[in-house]
């Protein structure tokens, strides 16, 4: 297999981490994300970000029209992209390789919230991760950069604060307690 660490990985990651270094106020470091979501039918919305779009919809039964994914699911899918960001980061950071890489994540959350019922919270407040390697790294290095990703990935730090988070992970085939 081909690892997916490059070597022009490396060397970004290497540039950024030198970059941010001599940096002392946080005003210096802070990073932005924008999006601007215009609605576009009456479940139907479209984001515009960095000059890509990204569509969300819903169900038939809320008139949606069912033409791209629920917004739950985009916001779980971007803890899932930002963490693969991170920890191929992390692994380029340290010196190790990767085959291949997946993450999936689940959200839990009461629907209720959604229309203030029995005085419930719409807040996802459990997250489950699950993340699959292929390598020839020993388990245990990959179960440290998991660890570095859950600690200093953006989307992960933030979702903790609003609920807990389990994590399985599975290296080539193995789980491997994280």
């Amino acid at each position: 297999m081909m690892t997916l660490v490059s070597p022009r990985l490396r060397e970004g990651v290497k540039n950024l981490y030198d970059k941010l270094a001599p940096m002392k106020e946080p005003a210096e470091s802070t990073g932005k994300a924008k999006a601007v979501a215009k609605m576009v039918g009456p479940q139907t919305s479209v984001a515009v970000i960095g000059g890509f779009s990204v569509a969300s919809d819903e169900p038939e039964s809320l008139d949606g029209r069912m033409t791209a994914p629920y917004p739950s699911s985009l916001f779980v899918a971007s803890i899932g992209l930002a963490e693969n960001v991170i920890f191929a980061r992390q692994a380029a950071l340290h010196g190790a390789d990767f085959d291949s890489l997946e993450t999936t994540v689940e959200g839990l959350w009461d629907m209720k919230g959604m229309f203030g019922q029995d005085g419930r919270s719409p807040a996802m407040n459990e997250f489950h991760i699950e993340t699959r390697i292929t390598t020839g790294a020993p388990p245990e290095k990959m179960a440290e950069l998991l660890r570095l990703t859950h600690d200093r990935c953006p989307m992960t730090a933030t979702v903790a604060k609003a609920g807990t988070i389990s994590r399985r992970l599975i290296v080539n085939g193995v789980e491997v307690k994280v």
